[in-house]
């Protein structure tokens, strides 16, 4: 019995050891996966409306460039039992061409569909051939014309995304299918060729039907793979910045849009350390319109974060950067009141007859956060007070600690952004004082009062100006909305493109 009970106890110790092991394991693994999951910065979706779009826009420039195309010559032989026979295709012209439907399908979860519909083709050109056999030489010429009806192609793919964030493509399915390929010479023995022509044709359409898939399939998994694979995942912003916009996780698709997620981060050229901060996940937004962009205050803080890291947010302020009208007010010796001397009469007493110049810095990163109620910024920093006496040097009068929070809307005015400053608060706090105790009060009383008279108008002018935002040759944007959500700005926008010079194509005489 003493026996059983023992091997019972140590069944019981190793099942809870076991249990302990396994909760250990899935917190581990938990741990991994929260920590390695990257959200994006920001976010684009094309909706079935702008991918149809985009399509039909495709295929308008594609129809164009295939009435201009300068079909090659083609030139080759071939053995048959009885010979050898040369032969020439020349001075073929595109003589008609009928532009398909197109429909474009999202696949949830795999990829998408792109239907072509009832295409057709006409040419035209000259044939000639010789034949050889010993002695025996027969050549021939004349002219042709040919006619392709009722050719319909189904592509599809994937997308994904490889280690580096690049976007990676496969073709998943090809289906051709030509109703007709009707061919007719003209010429020399052409009522002879003619009688039996019609043997070729469906060998014909059955090749071209091959041909056009294993193009269709190179041109997907050969050259826009490649193309994808060096496709900028960054781009040099001015002379300092990098941007990266790297995918972070595959393309989603979903029944009526495709998404993908960007990592949407500014780095110091030369320096691509991450910044301290992880974006917030998107909340969802429902749109019919051809493109969303959500915009996340993730990248904003990344630009803080380097800002800060570089030690650019620093800046020394003297009277000789105010408006003439203006350079008064940070005198110590005051004719009006709105002069430092008034404010701090103990800047007066020590040094009169001086100019005051502020050494600023900041303290920590600026930080910027987005909400339904708006865009909201925190700054914290240090100030110093010096005196700029009549002999030129510097005397140093007080420091303080300075933490700044600036709310403000934005809106929409067709392209233009603008943006209302809606509050402008500060606290100051006087850490070292040179010419006597300065009450904390003053300096934030003092500071309300310019930030309400003076700062925000000045800003609000600024911002009702607006910028424009970034155009795109020969592509205008209508119905933009803008709207502020939880961390992020989402925009939804249609799309209208107008090329304004007409695209050539030209293909290259090749050998058959």
């Amino acid at each position: 019995m003493a026996s059983s009970r023992e091997n019972f106890s140590n069944g019981a110790k190793a099942c809870r050891y076991f249990q302990q092991l396994m909760l250990v394991v899935v917190v581990v693994c938990l741990g991994f996966v929260s920590s390695t999951q990257i959200n994006p910065g920001f976010q684009f979706r094309l909706s079935r409306s702008g991918l149809n779009y985009g399509s039909t826009v495709a295929l308008d420039i594609l129809s164009k460039g295939v009435q201009q195309l300068k079909v090659p010559d083609i030139h080759g032989s071939t053995h048959i039992r009885v010979g050898k026979v040369s032969y020439d295709v020349t001075s073929m012209h595109v003589t008609g061409f009928t532009k398909p439907s197109t429909n474009v399908v999202i696949n949830a979860g795999s990829g998408l569909t792109w239907q072509l519909n009832n295409a057709g083709l006409s040419m035209d050109g000259r044939w000639h051939y010789k034949f050889r056999k010993g002695f025996i030489r027969i050549q021939d010429s004349g002219s042709f014309d040919g006619h392709v009806s009722g050719a319909s192609l189904t592509v599809s793919v994937s997308l994904g995304q490889d280690a580096s964030g690049h976007p990676t493509i496969s073709s998943t399915g090809c289906q051709c299918n030509i109703d007709s390929v009707k061919i007719r010479l003209h010429g020399g023995a052409s009522w002879l060729y003619n009688l039996f022509i019609k043997q070729i044709e469906r060998p014909v359409r059955n090749s071209l039907r091959e041909q056009i898939c294993t193009l269709a399939r190179k041109a997907i998994d050969v050259n826009a793979r490649a193309r994808l694979a060096t496709l900028p995942t960054e781009i040099v912003v001015g002379n300092d910045w990098v941007f990266d916009y790297r995918l972070v996780s595959p393309p989603a698709f979903q029944a009526e849009f495709l998404d993908s997620f960007h990592k949407g981060e500014f780095f110091a050229k030369g320096d691509p350390t991450e910044a301290p901060y992880q974006a917030a996940v998107f909340p969802p937004a429902t749109s019919n319109q051809m493109v969303t962009i959500w915009v996340s205050d993730y990248i904003l803080n990344t630009v803080g974060y380097v800002l800060y890291k570089r030690g650019i947010l620093k800046h020394n302020l003297t009277k000789n950067e105010l408006p003439v009208d203006e350079k008064g007010v940070l005198n110590t010796t005051c004719t009006s009141l709105m002069c430092f001397g008034f404010l701090v009469p103990q800047a007066a007493t020590v040094y009169p007859n001086a100019s005051v110049e502020l050494e600023m810095m900041a303290s920590s990163y600026p930080t910027a956060s987005i909400s339904t109620g708006g865009f909201r910024g925190n700054f914290a920093g240090l100030i110093n007070f010096y005196a700029r006496l009549a002999n030129g040097s510097l005397a140093p009068m007080f420091k303080t600690k300075v933490s700044v929070t600036v709310s403000l809307t934005a809106s929409l005015n067709n392209t233009v952004l603008k943006a209302t400053i809606t509050d402008l608060s500060s606290t100051i706090e006087v850490t070292d004082s040179k010419i006597g105790k300065i009450p904390d009060a003053v300096l934030n009383a003092a500071f309300k009062l310019i930030s309400k008279i003076f700062i925000i108008p000045k800003l609000n002018a600024i911002g009702e100006k607006g910028i424009s935002i970034p155009s795109i040759k020969d592509v205008r944007f209508t119905n933009t909305k803008l709207a502020m959500d939880n961390h992020c700005v989402h925009i939804t926008t249609d799309v209208q493109y107008s090329p304004s010079e007409t695209l050539r194509f030209e293909a290259r005489n090749r050998p058959m």
